[in-house]
Order: structure tokens, then sequence, then C-alpha cells
């Protein structure tokens, strides 16, 4: 099944040629004037135009001959695609379910702004060319608070900022005041160990490892720099940079670990810290590491892989770790012995692997969809779409909401019915027109349950999205109209994945089922599958004249004692596997070239020269030409068998339906 997955995916790609030029937008509107026509169906000069361009090796000239010459496939195409749609494959939901598919992807670029996508993505692939060590302060607020929240939560950071900038320690500030609990850690619980604090220290990370606002900001603070207050979901943020080193990518190290907890006593860190050291003089005399690691790495899990540690990246190691092998690029350095909070440790680097450029696009592309990020570029759009279809809104029409939605909501049972008898308009565009009702319903639909909020809050980003769905909702429909390219690339998805489904029908799967008529097929073109003249024997190639004389003579004897094959080559080659070079089977007499010089009798040959080479050869049969088995060409008799069922149904396809090419159109495309 996955294989013809993929024929099909290939086939419909093939089909759609993947190009959105060619096609004018006045050839469109007013001067496409109709080529051929399939009953009622009508196939534009465009249409025609757009695929011959595309298939052309030399677009710039349009000569009649291959103007004629794909017409005839085109022609064929659009039969096909026709007697699909008259057996009504376009109404079935498989078909309706996958085109819906292909369109969602092929309308994003529509539904998008493609200047602020490709600026986030040379934005992030600047970025990621550091990894960055940053810590923070968070004061937590609502995504809706009210002005008098936001203001003081601004100026309670700005007061921390200063005492930061007047040297109080920003680790000490985070654990005092940061509303991130892991800043001041937290003691042991009968779930839980204890956490031991990390002074809002992140750790290094890279693009798109945190929120958009605090990444930017991040990024654009010069080392030591304190941020001023920002904002993202979780709050506002005070952001001190404290390292930048150049992109980890993902790392892959071994280690050797000697552990030391935390709280260990002066004694058992003397024991660890000489422990390490004995272990790293071993390495500098020359001693294995992977045994070493095996041996006394209390790490076991990597122990027993000679202290490899599963790739990781930056966001995914301890910051020591990091920093060590940020200036590691030698495969099999040795690092000296360094501390984290998990004890001592020897890192041995293997290599970084850094995404190329064009692997890099691709990924941060992929990824930058799914990032918040995202939003900026669809921001781009509705701003677009409100200016472009005159965007007006009665917003003071949402205040009933606030005080008919109650927390009902956030149990996902609120009753809309409370709203049954208001219906005062909202926003309108273009022609469309949006009520109290519309949005109510809206609102019903995509409650659930979830942490309560501020209902005013809740219901705004509600009704935010509500106008951004009805926006992309208008305009998506609106493509095939709105642009032409969209229109016709559409119209190839559409036709290509009929022309798979009812191929593979009337072709390529009868063909494989349809054993009678392969059978068929195969005897009344027998004369296609013949073998030539073929021997059953066994070449023997020797380096030099004399020792093929001397090998022909104990080959004939062999002959006569029924040594076989394998024997005899293994004979000839006992002091030198290359001095004698042998094949044996049944070879067709154009395969091999020196058998045109045998008779048809069994035998052993006389010595035959072939450039540098001598050859002698054993001959145990000679079958005369003869038809082959259909089991020994089945795959190529099917080839054949479908490109007749489909000759066949073309004729058919002809005979069946009315269709009419109109020359003027024709000679006007070729005499341009």
């Amino acid at each position: 099944m996955r294989s013809l997955l993929n024929i099909k995916m290939i086939y419909t790609l093939a089909v759609c040629f993947f190009c959105f030029m060619f096609i004018t937008q006045a050839k469109i509107a007013n001067d496409d004037p109709v080529l051929l026509k399939i009953n009622e169906r009508e196939i534009t000069l465009s249409e025609f135009e757009y695929v011959y361009t595309k298939n052309n090796l030399n677009p710039q000239v349009i000569d009649q001959k291959s103007v004629e010459e794909y017409l005839e496939l085109f022609i064929n195409f659009n039969l096909k695609v026709y007697e699909a749609m008259q057996l009504g494959l376009d109404t079935h939901a498989s078909f309706i379910d996958e085109l819906a598919g292909y369109r969602e992807q092929l309308a994003q670029p529509y539904l998008t702004d493609q200047e602020v996508a490709n600026h986030l993505v040379e934005e992030a692939l600047e970025r990621m060319q550091h990894d960055i060590r940053a810590s923070h302060i968070l004061i937590n607020l609502e995504q809706h608070a009210s002005p008098e929240d936001t203001i003081a939560a601004w100026n309670k950071l700005m007061e921390i900022r200063q005492r930061a900038i007047d040297g109080e320690d920003f680790g000490q500030l985070a654990k005092m005041y940061s509303d991130d609990s892991s800043a001041k850690g937290s003691p042991a619980t009968a779930n839980r160990p204890a956490m031991r604090p990390n002074y809002g220290d992140l750790r290094y990370f890279n693009v798109l490892d945190m929120v958009y606002p605090f990444e930017s900001a991040a990024y654009n603070l010069d080392l030591g720099e304190i941020s001023l207050p920002v904002r993202t979901n979780f709050g506002y943020h005070l952001i001190k940079l404290t390292d930048r080193i150049p992109a980890t990518g993902r790392a892959r190290v071994a280690h050797i670990m000697i552990n030391l907890p935390a709280d260990a006593d002066e004694n058992a860190q003397k024991q660890a810290f000489e422990k390490i050291n004995e272990i790293y003089l071993k390495l500098q005399s020359g001693e294995d590491f992977a045994e070493l690691a095996q041996r006394f790495s209390d790490d076991k899990a990597s122990a027993r892989r000679g202290g490899e540690l599963p790739a990781f990246t930056a966001n995914r190691m301890v910051p020591e770790f990091i920093k060590a092998i940020s200036d590691m690029n030698e495969e099999g350095e040795i690092s000296q012995p360094l501390r984290t909070d998990f004890g001592w440790h020897i890192i041995k680097f293997f290599e970084k692997q850094i995404p190329t450029e064009e692997e890099a696009i691709a990924d941060l592309r992929n990824r930058i969809s799914r990032d918040s990020r995202a939003h900026l570029s669809k921001d781009a759009v509705i701003q677009r779409l409100k200016k472009e279809y005159d965007f007006e809104e009665q917003k003071y029409n949402l205040e009933i909401f606030f005080s008919k939605v109650d927390e009902s909501i956030f149990e996902g049972k609120w009753d809309k019915s409370i709203i049954n008898d208001h219906k005062s308009p909202l926003f309108e565009f273009a022609d469309m027109r949006y009520n109290q009702q519309d949005f109510a319903s809206y609102l019903s639909r995509v409650q659930s349950v979830r942490t309560p909020e501020s209902i005013r809050n809740y219901v705004s980003t509600i009704y935010g999205n509500f106008i951004q769905q009805k926006l992309m909702d208008y305009e998506d429909s609106r493509l095939e109209k709105k642009y032409p390219e969209f229109r016709q690339i559409m119209r190839e998805y559409h036709d290509g994945i009929l022309l798979f489904e009812l191929t593979d029908q009337k072709v390529w799967s009868k063909a494989m089922r349809d054993t009678t008529g392969l059978k068929e097929f195969f005897e009344n073109n027998i004369e296609d599958y013949m073998w030539q003249d073929r021997f059953d024997a066994e070449i023997f190639t020797f380096n030099d004249e004399k020792e093929a004389k001397q090998g022909r003579r104990q080959i004939r004897r062999a002959h006569r004692r029924n040594v076989t094959y394998d024997e005899l080559l293994a004979n000839f080659n006992q002091t030198n596997q290359l001095k004698v070079s042998g094949e044996k089977g049944l070879f067709e007499v154009g395969q091999i070239p020196v058998l045109s010089q045998l008779s048809q009798q069994s035998g052993v040959s006389d010595v035959i020269r072939l450039g540098n080479h001598y050859v002698v050869v054993k001959v145990n049969e000679f079958i005369p030409s003869q038809p082959k088995k259909l089991n020994e060409v089945r795959g190529l008799v099917i080839a054949d068998y479908q490109n007749h069922l489909e000759q066949k149904w073309v004729k058919e396809l002809r005979e069946k339906y009315d269709y009419y090419v109109n020359r003027e159109v024709l000679d006007a495309l070729i005499s341009q």
C-alpha cells in the first residue's frame, strides 16, 4: 500500500508540474479562447499553454511539430479526466478529502505574508549561529491584565532592574522576587526530591527554544546587559545575558563522571577530586577512554557504552558541558576535569552536527510555522484583508457578552440561548455581516474545560479569533477567483488525482489482476519475448596465454572426470585468488561476445584471445532460440500489457466522446 501511495504522489505531482507561472491575468480575464471541447467541457488555450510551456525543454520556441505532438497527449489526458468525472469519481468522499488536503497545503502561501515569513526565517538563521545563556526575573501578569496591574508589574521590575544595575547580585534578586519557582528552589516532598534554586539561570538555549518576545530581547542584548521589562504570555521579565558562544548544534560526546552530591562533606569532595585527576592522568598517558569509562564512571548507563551520551542540543545539557565543548572541535579531544551539580566529569569530544544553510532554512520554515511567531505573518495578512475588504466594527456591541458569559464557560457548559434576544451587528467586511448571534454560536462551539480566568480577557481573545477566522475563511474561499495561477494548479491537482484513480482501475491494477488477459496478450505477442541462441557454459579467463593452454588441458580432463566448476576454479587459484576468473550459467550469444566464436557443440573450446586476456569456454549445452516462459518475463509483459490496455482505452474514449479542437486558436499559438 505504501508503494502505491508513493507512486500516486509522484504521479500527481508530475501531472501538476508544481509551477505557478506562465498564465497572465489578461489571458484568464478576457483573452482566453477555448482550444479543446469534450462534449460540454471546455479547456482554454491558457491551460494548454501552461502545461506545454512547462514541459517544453525550450519554452522560448513554440514549433508546430512539438505543439501537435503535445496536443495529442493533451487530448488523451483530458478525455481520461472527463471519463472519470462522468463515472462520478470526483464525488467520492475519498477524492474530496484528498483534494481538500492538497488545497490546504497549496493555500498556505496565499494566507501568509511572505515578506514577514522570509524575514522571520532570515532572522532565525542569523540567531541560530550562536547559543546564548541568560538569567531572568519574572513577574506574573495575565495576558489581558488591567492597565493598573500592568503598570504595577512594570514599575516593580524597573525597581529591581535599578538595584541590579547598582550592583546587587542578579541571581539573588531572582531568588527573592521572581515568580518563576525554579529561581527559589523547593524542598523535598513525599513525591518529589528537593530542587536547588537556579537563581533565574535558564542555561544555554538557541533560536525557537524560548517564546519569541523573550528570544528577541535576549539575542539583542550585549554581554552582561540587563533588559527593560519584556512582555510575554507569562508576564514581564527582566533578562540578563550571561554568555554567548558558537552554536553547539547536536553534539556527540562521551564522559567519565565521578558522582559528588551537592552537600558532600570536605573529605568526600577531596576523594572525588583526587579520583577524577587520577583518571585524567591515565588518559594523558594513553589509556583507552572507553575502557576507563566502563571501569570507573558513576554514570552506569553511559559507562556501558564507553561513556558515550545520546546526542544533545545546548538546551538539553548542563551549562558547564556546553561551555566546555564550545571550544572543542577535534574528534577525540579530551577536556580537563570539570565540575557540575552532578559531580566531576571528563569529556571526550566526537562531533558537532551543524546543519547546512539549506537544511537549516527548511527546518526553520517548518518550525516557525508551528511557533507563536507565526502569528506575525498571519497578523500582517489580517491587517491587509481588513483594509482590502473595508472591515468595519461595532465593538461596543460586544459589551453584552461580558455580562452574559459566566464561569460556566470554563466548564464547557455555557448556554448561548442567553443571547437569543441580542442580534446587533459586531462587524462587517466585503459582503459579509456578523452579529451577536453569530459570535454566540462560535463562542459556544469553542468553549471547553479549562482554567478560569478573567471573563473579559477570555471573551476578548475568542472574539479576536472569531474575526480572524471569518476573514481568513473568506479569503480562502476566493483564492481561485482572485489568483489565476492558484485556480490552475488546483485544477491540475483535481485532474491529476482523478486520472491516477481511473488509470489504476483501467490499466495498472487491471494488468496485475487480469491473468487471463495477460496470458492471452503474451501468447499473441510471443515473438517479442524470445530467447536468443544460448549456451549453458563455464567461462574461464586467464591473464597469460601459456597458463591458458595449460588450463585448457585441465578443463578437458576435468570435463571427462566430472570435476565441478567450483572445484576447478579453486584449483586454478590455489596460490593467487586473482590468477583466473570465471563465470557460469546460461548466456545468450549477444550477451557474451566470445560466445559468437563458438560452434554449437558441447565440449571445451580452443584458447581465444580477447585483448590482453585469454579465454577458454566449456560448453555444456547449446540451446537454440525459443520463446520465453511467462514467469521468466512477467514484469516486462505486465508493462507491455499496461501500454496495450492504455492504447485500447484511449481509442475507446476517442470513439465514445465528441471532441473538437479549435485550429484557429492553435495556429495562432504556433505563429506567435
